[in-house]
């Protein structure tokens, strides 16, 4: 260059022995791409199109013969428009990663010089490659046992709750008839124990729904005073049997209508409540309520609930909420319980945009404060103070309603009988969805209870088939009935056309309660048939 100094050869010697132990490629071009200074790494890597520099062709041309190289089952013009795209690339200053004929990836940079020229570098990112697609393997192997998980869980929650729904349901039925005193404390032990069993199994297949990502939050408008104050009712008399007082204290100021989930709260509430009772021997358990503005026009809402029990050790706080976690060894064999709650309830929360927090001293009780954002909820009659109670109607039903009833298990069959008949319901039944599909094509029903989960026909190809049939057939209203509470819930069903949904094991009041909103919908309302409740049995 004119006017410039020449490089000693010793200076000369020392910069390419320097530039050759660069981890990557390094070469200097002059201001037509001709080579003015390069390293090994990158005569070893682009071989093919330094070469054809040196022999005078264009970059454009050097650089497909280095593409050419490498994928040789290419043609002219495929190569060509690849290397179009690098050359690009390169001059608009953006890295690119390119393939070497050692089979390593480069990232390529090339930076424009004062002097006209440019100067490229390559980093060797091969490994970084081989990590993602180890990482990418390791997440779908992941994600693989996880659906494996899933479908295992999904699998056992069905097969545990044909049997329990056969314990509960007969339990449930027997418990209306007249009982003398040991037995009806016989009874009520067989229910309180599947209850149990049933909550143990819910918190199992709740903790795998959420890990899974297939929980949803369903927030409607609702009074959370008024699903606090049933809570109070629920518990006083299990905190009056250990001889504790249970306080409920809401804030006056408290906006009480709010849209939330109240079936996610519920359970969280409870869960705390729960515990509570659990672990105090004598004072009581305080429920208190406030809800403050928070940004975006949300409520901030704050229900705490503090005992005067045991307490905690600052060592025990840490590990409180991780799963199957209780204080101590001896705490499952002294109270019992999975150690799955207080997880759930903060996973649940931490969905609704809140959080469990705890604060405890040993000797000096605990307290657990849930929190969770709200919106402002609005009073109108399809959202009424107590939206959480189904109401109840159809003058099909104190006429007489025609029910079929689709399920392959005898048991679940005879229990739903017991509960229906007594009040004044006709039941027939089929064991699968092509026998019910014949029924229903030769005989009237006022409405389907099916079980999603049959051999020969399963109950959404069923569903799907009522649905497409003609209108006598099409909108007679469908019930799903199904064990499987692993997989997505009422949206799910709601989706592929029926009208409700009961989970097994079936609650007496709860399949009352779901087939008269159905019909309510369908045909109108009217009161509650006589003997729908029996004694004892209402909420």
């Amino acid at each position: 260059m004119s006017g410039s100094k020449a490089i000693d050869p010793e200076m000369a010697a020392i910069i390419q022995e320097a530039v050759n132990r660069l981890p990557g490629g390094f070469v200097v071009y002059g201001p037509n791409h001709e080579i003015l200074l390069t390293n090994e790494q990158n005569e070893i890597d682009f071989a093919a199109a330094n070469s054809a520099l040196r022999e005078g062709c264009t970059y454009l041309e050097s650089i497909r013969r280095g593409v050419a190289a490498i994928l040789t089952s290419l043609g002219h013009d495929e190569t060509l428009q690849i290397a179009r795209t690098i050359v690009s690339t390169l001059e608009s200053g953006e890295p690119i990663e390119l393939m070497t004929p050692r089979g390593a990836i480069l990232q390529v940079t090339e930076t424009k010089l004062s002097s006209g020229g440019s100067v490229a570098v390559g980093a060797d990112v091969t490994a970084i490659h081989e990590r993602e697609r180890e990482l990418k393997k390791a997440r779908k192997e992941a994600e693989a046992a996880n659906e494996a998980k899933s479908a295992f869980l999904a699998n056992i929650s069905h097969e545990i709750r044909t049997p329990l729904n056969g314990i509960l349901g007969m339990a449930q039925h027997l418990a209306t008839g007249n009982l003398d005193a040991e037995q009806k404390d016989q009874i009520d032990t067989i229910l309180d124990s599947g209850k149990t069993l049933m909550a143990i199994l819910n918190d199992v297949l709740d903790l795998s729904k959420i890990e899974a990502g297939k929980f949803d939050i369903s927030p409607i408008d609702n009074d959370l005073g008024h699903l606090l104050r049933r809570l109070e009712k629920l518990w006083e008399p299990r905190a009056m049997e250990k001889g504790l007082k249970l306080r409920l204290d809401i804030d006056p100021d408290m906006i009480s209508f709010l849209r939330f989930d109240p079936v996610r709260v519920r359970q969280c509430v409870s869960n705390l409540v729960s515990n509570a009772i659990k672990f105090t021997e004598k004072g009581a358990i305080t429920v208190s309520a406030t809800a403050a503005p928070a940004e975006d026009g949300l409520f901030e809402v704050r229900i705490r609930v503090a005992d005067t029990g045991m307490g905690m050790s600052a060592e025990t706080l840490e590990k409180l909420f991780a799963p199957f976690t209780q204080a101590d060894s001896s705490t499952s064999r002294r109270f019992g319980g999975t150690g799955l709650g207080l997880s759930i309830s903060r996973k649940l929360a931490q969905l609704m945009e809140g959080d469990v927090a705890a604060e405890s001293e040993e000797g000096k009780g605990s307290a657990f404060t849930l929190t969770f954002r709200a919106a402002p909820g609005r009073r109108t009659e399809e959202a009424p103070a107590n939206a959480d109670v189904a109401h109840t109607g159809g003058v099909r039903w104190a006429k007489g309603l025609s029910v079929l009833l689709v399920d392959d298990h005898a048991l679940n069959r005879k229990v739903a009988r017991l509960f229906l008949e007594p009040i004044g319901i006709s039941v027939v039944e089929a064991e699968n969805g092509e026998e019910a599909l014949r029924c229903l094509q030769t005989q009237s029903f006022d409405l389907v209870l099916l079980d999603m989960h049959m051999p020969v026909m399963d109950g959404p190809e069923t569903l799907g088939h009522i649905r497409a049939h003609e209108p006598h057939v099409r909108d007679i209203p469908v019930i799903a009935l199904t064990a499987d509470s692993l997989g997505p819930d009422k949206a799910r069903y709601a989706a592929l056309g029926a009208d409700g949904y009961v989970g097994k094991p079936i609650d007496h009041r709860e399949l009352i309660l779901e087939i008269g909103r159905v019909l309510e919908e369908k045909f109108g309302r009217v009161p509650m048939p006589q003997g729908a409740f029996p004694e004892g049995r209402r909420a």
